[in-house]
């Protein structure tokens, strides 16, 4: 067990709780000076750098850690291939609303000139034009995807390399713990 002196220090003013805390005092100087020197046994003391890894571990899963568990699950391929295939449904139904809101509009026009189009080259038309809407949209989709994906997989190995810290933290109080030794180290990185 690791022991440390204990000297207090006694400030006096004139309040009514510092009078509580200097009669405290001075009883307690009075043991010390009866008894002999006062040791105190440091039975657990707070390491910094375990409460500063576990502050944003937590703050990592509230915030930002949610999304990023979610896409990490994922392999690459899969996750994108997903969003994808999602994208390439929403866009279609853009697509289709566009095109009727576009036909609500134009709804005069095309009763009055419907015997007069060529159909074939119309239909020929709208197609091309969701194809290079959805294609486009599509690309775009893909760029982003395998950005959030990096981004995730970035964030999600520094939360695991955090968690990991903790767990040796913890792996070498248990050590110190079953050998006696209680007071932790103090490990000054460049963690703020």
């Amino acid at each position: 067990m690791v022991r440390r002196r204990y000297t207090p220090s006694v400030s006096v003013s004139g309040t009514e709780t510092d009078g509580k805390a200097e009669a405290f005092w001075l009883n307690f100087r009075a043991f010390v000076l009866y008894y002999g020197v006062y040791e105190v046994e440091t039975v657990y003391m707070v390491n910094e750098e375990k409460v500063i890894l576990m502050t944003r571990a937590a703050l990592y899963e509230e915030k930002s850690g949610k999304e990023h568990l979610k896409i990490s699950n994922y392999f690459r391929h899969d996750y994108i291939s997903l969003q994808i295939l999602y994208g390439w449904f929403f866009a279609t139904v853009c697509f289709v609303l566009g095109a009727v809101l576009w036909g609500a509009c134009r709804m005069e026009y095309l009763l009055n000139n419907l015997h007069k189009m060529d159909l074939k080259s119309f239909g020929l038309t709208v197609m091309f034009l969701y194809v290079l809407v959805v294609a486009v949209y599509l690309c775009i989709l893909y760029g982003v995807c395998s950005y959030r994906y990096y981004t995730a997989k970035k964030s999600v190995s520094s939360y695991a390399q955090s968690l990991r810290k903790i767990s040796d933290i913890y792996a070498q109080e248990r050590k110190r713990g079953a050998s006696g030794v209680v007071m932790e180290d103090k490990k000054h990185d460049n963690f703020t």
